[in-house]
């Protein structure tokens, strides 16, 4: 098994491009990451900026690990704590199989994460993550950071302590659980289960007309907006009902529970059902790596800056 590393220094910026990645972990404690899914198995790594601390690059047979080598990251609010939100920053490009089995954690960092077809674990105290057409299972744990998960298939699990969540596509499933974080969904085709769990935050979710729904939502000082029916506080006593829809064998279990935030389900209209909507722009907002040449553990000076010495393998 192959074992390699680099080490990319404060002010320095490096290109590498890899062989065969499959597995990569990602732990960033400031800056940006944006990370792009191809259809290739080859990694291609840019970074641009590096600030505070040095970043370490490490390549151990198909697994990729990027991180700061001076940073323990058992704990991230000890990060946090114990570094500062400047200490340690880095600008970062990544092109990665679609395949890619991703965790991922930040401190400030914020994250662009698009075009994989696996399932992924991310994790971030305040940076922003905007998640744009993954197919696969995310996990999600954000302290108050924003969550935005865009034109997704798959399941979806959101903790968060005040963070919105936004999360549109096809999604099978989806939990969330917050203090104060607002959660608006806006889903497409037949949905398994929609749960969420908040102190004062609000939910708004936007399904398919003729889906049918069975309602177990309670608010304390909210109001429920349900299919057109307007309840205005059910006092912490719970509220349940059924909507039936055009196929009777199938219906999307809807549980909300909330001390003073609104439960709202609207439904979609039916001329715009069977609409898939494009991808967002967030990705194109990307520093999108060029195609990566398939070598193992070629690397060069990142353009368009000055040459720098080649990074040399860290025995």
């Amino acid at each position: 098994m192959t074992l390699e590393k680099w080490i990319v220094r404060p002010g320095e910026q490096r290109i590498i491009d890899l062989g065969i990645v499959r597995s990569l972990k990602v732990a960033l404690a400031g800056g940006q990451i944006n990370l792009v899914g191809h259809d290739e198995e080859t990694a291609r790594i840019e970074v641009h900026e590096v600030h505070g601390k040095d970043l370490k690059i490490e390549i151990n047979g198909d697994r990729l690990d990027i991180d700061h080598p001076q940073v323990a990251w058992n704990s991230f609010l000890e990060v946090f704590r114990n570094f500062g939100p400047n200490s340690a920053k880095a600008t970062i490009s990544l092109l990665v199989p679609r395949a890619v089995a991703l965790t991922f954690g930040t401190v400030t960092a914020g994250a662009l994460v698009t075009g994989l077809t696996s399932d992924a674990k991310l994790s971030t105290v305040s940076g922003e993550l905007q998640l744009d057409g993954i197919t696969g299972n995310i996990d999600v744990h954000s302290v108050s950071g924003e969550v935005s998960i865009q034109n997704h298939t798959g399941r979806v699990d959101v903790q968060t302590v005040s963070g919105d969540i936004t999360a549109t596509g096809r999604i099978e499933r989806f939990s969330a659980d917050g203090i104060t974080a607002d959660t608006f969904l806006d889903i497409r085709g037949p949905v398994d289960k929609i749960s969420s769990n908040t102190v004062s935050g609000a939910l708004t979710a936007r399904i398919d007309p003729g889906l049918g729904a069975r309602y177990v939502a309670n608010t304390v000082t909210g109001a429920l907006r349900l299919d057109g029916n307007v309840i205005t506080s059910t006092r912490g006593r719970g509220y349940n009902t059924t909507t039936i829809g055009s196929d009777d064998s199938f219906y999307v279990d809807i549980a909300a529970n909330s001390v003073s935030g609104d439960i709202s389900v609207l439904r979609r209209d039916r001329d715009d059902a069977g609409h898939t909507p494009s991808a967002t722009s967030a990705s194109a907002q990307a520093t999108t790596p060029s195609s990566a040449h398939g070598g193992s553990g070629s690397d060069h000076p990142a353009e368009p800056f000055a040459p720098s010495a080649p990074a040399s393998p860290v025995e």
